[in-house]
């Protein structure tokens, strides 16, 4: 996500300088500087339309949520059970 993060904020840098300059760009034109941005940021440029429909990312995200859901659920579980184990033992150390 970082490096998402970074080559996104250098793409809008450079988007908004373009804008301050007052460069007219088309929107094709857009398309190829992205490419030519990407490639000089050594990365890698997804040529066509891809494979993957709307619905097998949707299905995909979906599942990867479920999975994530799950673990945090068994993590807060868990914070559950120690958080109650410390509170019985220290209502066991203390005098009545």
């Amino acid at each position: 996500i970082g490096e998402l993060n970074r080559i996104v904020t250098m793409w809008l840098d450079f988007a908004e300088d373009q804008v301050k300059r007052k460069k007219q760009i088309f929107l094709h034109d857009w398309q190829e500087k992205l490419d030519q941005f990407l490639q000089f940021n050594d990365r890698n440029v997804l040529q066509g339309a891809g494979t993957i429909t709307k619905q097998q990312a949707d299905e995909k995200a979906a599942a990867e949520y479920e999975r994530y859901a799950a673990a945090q659920r068994v993590i807060k579980e868990q914070q559950g059970e120690s958080d109650i184990a410390e509170l019985l033992a220290l209502s066991r150390s203390k005098p009545q």
